[in-house]
């Protein structure tokens, strides 16, 4: 069952383009990563220099055996001069349902 990883952070106004580029330069390095579906970087349209990063993996097995890693430190070290100051929560979903509003070609 695939699983979403969301990670809600604060990032300072004068970072905010950095760390954009940080998470564009990890998510190219994490593509590729056995059980890694897709990444979005969200940036919240009401508060001001809050992100949500948003991963899809095909299990959470695969998420965790990533995430215990030692490369996962080293591919995702670009972002971490930016994390604001324990603002930082992490949370893994199970998919439960998914309705798209416009159907996929067979």
């Amino acid at each position: 069952m695939t699983v979403r990883v969301m990670v809600s952070a604060r990032i300072d106004d004068k970072d905010q383009e950095a760390f954009e580029e940080a998470y564009r330069s990890v998510a190219a390095v994490v593509r590729g990563t056995p059980g890694h579906i897709r990444d979005e970087l969200l940036r919240d349209a009401e508060e001001a220099g809050r992100y949500i990063l948003l991963a899809e993996w095909e299990s959470e097995e695969a998420f965790r055996t990533w995430e215990d890693a030692p490369s996962h430190r080293e591919m995702a070290a670009p972002m971490f001069p930016y994390w604001s100051g324990g603002g930082i929560e992490r949370r893994i979903y199970d998919l439960r349902t998914r309705l798209d509003s416009v159907p996929t070609s067979a």
